[in-house]
């Protein structure tokens, strides 16, 4: 550090030469020697610098290690000579002056040689093995300590001599060195969300405590002012921060401000200190000068959010609207899509659905003024409407495939629900059902609403080009119907007026079916492999093997399996490996399909003349230990939905028959 030739300096030094031996009696790790230097407080001052002198007597000077302590509270500790048990510190003696400014490090040329034992003056000028500069800023004041040992044991030793410090004072601070940072919650934020700027001014340790500060901060275009933390020390409309009260020596204070992400680009959000009481050493607060460290700038590239995504099987279907058509001011329209008819129909009382060019004509009409913050910009159906009354709605319904059937899942978003202040408060209901039974949706929200339920209200505005006002509905489960009622809260005015939203893209996974196929085998049951072939009197495991070849699980609990016995063999009731593993004398085997069987709960043994129906009517008889010959039925219902995949999941069963 530099300091002026005026700076004042102070010496302490200590030459005790009692118990000063450095050897195995202070071996590092186990003891030490210790040499203190006290500051008195009538030595008060700020450390500028700091320069040790350092004499000590040793046959291997390397082993030497030298740490000094600042006397509390900073209590601050650099090892200032490291040992070196090496080559490189196989010389005798200390006589040095650890200076940073100094680039001979030691033990190297020209410290590459034995000491003398005269100081001061100290011999050599060499700079720490760590920074002295680690003290600068402290406090002088109190018990300095220097802690000396030996980093080999047995060989080699020494004695402590003598050792002073050098410290020049800090003047007192002229000024105060404020700076300005600038931090972001997200560089890269999504469009229609919010993102905080945190604004921080920094007075350095060695300044004078600076107030009547002030700071220009400039929000760009693409983000607007939500809220900040300055308690009334912000001034949203002329960006000037006025700091609230002095930032003393080594203090910072910070603004947050909450700002909302309208809209994609680059952005840059930048500040500088306008006033301050004090002089800056290396700057002028308000010259606009870029360079200077009371000016900072940060840039924000908000993004657009990503298109949320539903995932089937394979590639969703979609009703896209950047290629459907939806003709203007028609009210209802089918889409057949892979197969799947997908019928859209918007129904309002006479005259509520208005025309109006700018969203694409005669409502419902297909436009982009609606953008949800996509980009590029998508087609949509905007619906434009001005109901007569609060409660008067607009119905949207979608009739999904087949009635009963549906579609397996389902995705839509809704563009623009907000509130306009004494016009109007959308409000969105949302209803699912198959077959007439409700269903159950999940929701992506916007911040421009609240959401209770299934209803979407709007509390805050949002412009027509945003993603604050989205609303991503989600169905993941089979429905066939869909029923959106769009109206206004409570909020809004007896009579409202202009409102919309857009309907963007329908995606949907089509319906997906289990297709179960069905294979029996037989093999000789042989446990101690004696080479037995199928012939009366053997035993056989018996196995029936179903898979799900299809592209969608099979309902839970549906798979029911009616097996006639064939007439040449005896059913087994017993343990079927007799002893094995296995307890009960039918067994299932997964093979990833979900599904599991229960033998007292999902088996039944019938002795019926005629074939049962279905599980539940089978009868489950009475059976002798060992084999039944007069089993007619095995009626099997495993537990579980069957899953389909790739591979195809299988399930077998398996029992134990004799031969006749």
């Amino acid at each position: 550090m530099s300091i002026s030739a005026q700076a004042q300096t102070s010496t302490y030094s200590n030459t005790n030469t009692s118990g000063n031996a450095i050897g195995d009696g202070t071996t590092c790790g186990t003891a030490s020697l210790t040499r203190t230097f006290v500051v008195p407080g009538t030595d008060d001052f700020t450390i500028g610098d700091l320069d040790v002198g350092f004499l000590a007597s040793h046959s291997y000077r390397g082993d030497i290690r030298v740490d000094l302590t600042a006397p509390d509270p900073a209590s601050t500790t650099v090892r200032i000579i490291a040992s070196n048990t090496g080559a490189g510190g196989g010389y005798v003696n200390y006589n040095i002056e650890l200076d940073d400014d100094n680039t001979t490090a030691l033990n190297t040329f020209p410290h590459n040689s034995g000491d003398g034992l005269t100081a001061p003056p100290y011999e050599n000028q060499v700079s720490p093995s760590n920074a002295l500069s680690v003290f600068t800023g402290l406090n002088s004041v109190g018990t300095w300590t220097l802690t000396i040992c030996d980093d080999y044991f047995g060989a080699d030793a020494g004695a402590f001599l003598r050792s002073d410090l050098y410290f020049t004072h800090l003047p007192p601070p002229t000024d105060a060195d404020l700076s300005m940072a600038i931090t972001a919650s997200d560089t890269t934020p999504n469009t229609g969300t919010n993102v905080v700027l945190t604004y921080t001014i920094n007075n350095s340790a060695l300044s004078l405590t600076a107030d009547g500060i002030t700071a220009d901060i400039t929000l760009p275009a693409g983000l607007s002012y939500v809220s900040d933390n300055a308690g009334g020390g912000y001034n949203s409309t002329t960006g000037v921060w006025t700091v609230l009260g002095s930032i003393a020596a080594g203090d910072t204070v910070s603004l947050q401000i909450t700002a909302f992400t309208e809209l994609s680009g680059s952005y840059v959000t930048s500040a500088e200190i306008l006033t301050s009481n004090q002089s800056d050493p290396d700057s002028t607060p308000g010259n606009s000068v870029t360079t200077e460290d009371d000016y900072d700038s940060l840039t924000l590239v908000p993004v657009t959010p990503p298109v949320p995504s539903l995932v089937c099987p394979g590639a969703a279907s979609v009703v896209d609207w950047d290629t459907e058509v939806w003709a203007e001011g028609s009210t209802n329209n089918t889409y057949n899509v892979d197969g799947e008819d997908i019928t859209l129909t918007v129904t309002a009382a006479a005259g509520v659905l208005l025309n109006n060019a700018t969203f694409g004509g005669q409502s419902p009409a297909e436009q982009t003024t609606f953008t949800g913050g996509y980009s590029p910009v998508e087609s949509n159906v905007g619906v434009l409407a001005n109901q007569p009354s609060q409660s008067s709605t607009v119905d949207i319904d979608l009739s999904l495939g087949t009635f009963g059937t549906g579609v397996s899942k389902f995705q839509m978003t809704l563009f623009d629900i907000d509130f306009g202040t004494s016009q109007f408060q959308d409000q969105i209901t949302i209803a699912g059902s198959l077959n007439g039974t409700p269903v159950s949706a999940t929701y992506l929200t916007g911040t421009s609403y609240t959401m209770s339920g299934d209803v979407a209200t709007g509390t805050t505005a949002s412009n027509s080009n945003l993603g604050n006002g989205n609303l991503t509905i989600e169905f993941a489960n089979y429905v066939d119907t869909i029923n959106i009622t769009y109206g206004n809260g409570s909020g809004a005015p007896a009579d409202p007026g202009q409102q919309g939203i857009g309907i963007h893209d329908l995606f949907f996974c089509p319906p997906t079916n289990a297709v179960l196929t069905a294979q029996k085998t037989t093999a000789v049951y042989d446990p101690l492999s004696e080479g037995l072939y199928a012939i009366p009197g053997n035993d056989v495991i018996y196995t029936i093997e179903f898979t799900n070849s299809g592209t969608g699980p099979a309902d839970t609990d549906s798979v029911e399996i009616i097996d006639e016995m064939p007439s040449e063999i005896e059913f087994y009731n017993g343990d079927i490996d007799d002893g094995g593993p296995l307890t009960d004398p039918v067994i299932g085997v997964d093979n990833g399909s979900g599904l599991s069987l229960d033998y007292g709960t999902d088996v039944k043994i019938s002795k019926a003349a005629t074939k049962p129906s279905n599980f539940a009517s089978c009868t489950n008889d009475t059976l002798n230990a060992g084999y039944n010959p007069d089993v007619t039925f095995i009626c099997l219902n495993p537990s579980g939905e069957m899953a389909d995949g790739d591979p195809d999941p299988s399930f077998q069963i398996q029992f134990r028959a004799r031969i006749k």
